[in-house]
């Protein structure tokens, strides 16, 4: 299982139907997120851009954006962010895959084709017979 943060902005109607007959969301979520083979962990309400963020597990990306696009498709939210999250153990796997990449990736510029200086005498000469 993967852990997801997903952040979502209220649909107007959702939020003043929250505001008339207050109720407990996170039911709601919970039983969504089983659905699609997750578990919700937080569910929380914030200020700023965004009214609320779910911290929850699911089996894969393909499930996150469903849960995400069922959120959309329901007119219940007008915005939503849904952010890959990596455990410790996970971060320090992508760390070595990175230091064995390191070796194999030449930033641009400063490889065999960057050295050639063909790409710019090309555009100096073009902007020379612009000039003239």
């Amino acid at each position: 299982m993967s852990f997801y943060l997903l952040r979502a902005k209220y649909a107007q109607d959702s939020m003043n139907a929250l505001v008339q007959r207050p109720e407990d969301r996170m039911l709601t979520t919970t039983r969504l997120l089983k659905e699609v083979g997750g578990r919700l962990h937080y569910y929380f309400f914030c200020f700023g851009e965004y009214d609320i963020v779910l911290l929850f597990e699911l089996p894969d990306n393909v499930s996150a954006a469903a849960l995400a696009m069922t959120l959309s498709a329901a007119g219940t939210v007008s915005a939503t962010e849904t952010i890959p999250l990596l455990t410790m153990e996970e971060a320090i796997d992508a760390m070595n895959q990175a230091r064995e990449a390191s070796g194999i990736y030449v930033p641009p510029g400063r490889g065999p084709e960057g050295r050639s200086g063909r790409g710019r005498a090309k555009g100096r000469n073009a902007a020379r017979e612009r000039a003239s």
